[in-house]
């Protein structure tokens, strides 16, 4: 029983490393979701009038944990430790003869954004969100300078693949002791 529990707890960590980081649904696009600290990211999008000014403005909506100390470039000092998000910055662009945009943003702080594209004459508004990490950030490694993207394996996962194995283990050593009493006991009536 326990290694059927085992097996059964072990086949079923894989699929939950999926369910937990469902692939957010965007308009716009981006050259890159995940880019390290001072990285650049393309934004694009289409649907707007040709020629139309298009106002962008980058967000910061969330700030990494850890990401700016107190007093560094990009943080405020606050009563409570931890940074607040760096104020919107403003660009503009030109669509072009079929409606499309693309700027290039460079992003010099850890945290998430939203890149937001409104046409100025039509309204047509289009987003996408970009998150940027510390090179030293955990489970993340870095080759040349660029973070590597993370696969989203997590500690449940790692506990619940333990558990497994565990279960598995035990339910093996539990087998193996029963046949060998029970060859014992066969040997003693003999």
């Amino acid at each position: 029983m326990l290694a059927i529990a085992g097996t059964i707890a072990l086949a079923a960590s894989a699929p939950a490393m999926a369910d937990n980081y469902p692939a957010p649904a965007q308009q716009g696009t981006v050259s890159s979701a995940t880019v390290g600290v001072g990285g650049y990211v393309t934004f694009s999008g289409t649907g707007f009038a040709p020629g139309e000014t298009v106002n962008i403005s980058v967000t910061q909506t969330t700030t990494a944990q850890g990401a700016a100390a107190p007093g560094s470039a990009g943080s405020v000092t606050m009563a409570v430790p931890g940074a607040l998000p760096l104020a919107p910055l403003s660009l503009t662009a030109v669509a072009n003869s079929a409606g499309a945009f693309s700027v290039t943003v460079q992003l010099n702080s850890a945290g998430t954004y939203v890149l937001t594209a409104v046409g100025a004459t039509s309204g047509h508004t289009v987003t996408a969100t970009v998150v940027v990490v510390a090179a030293s950030t955990a489970g993340l490694s870095t080759t040349g300078g660029t973070p590597l993207a993370n696969t989203g394996a997590d500690s449940s996962l790692l506990l619940w693949g333990l558990v497994g194995a565990g279960a598995l283990v035990t339910g093996t050593v539990s087998v193996a002791v029963v046949r060998r009493r029970a060859k014992s006991e066969t040997v003693a009536a003999a």
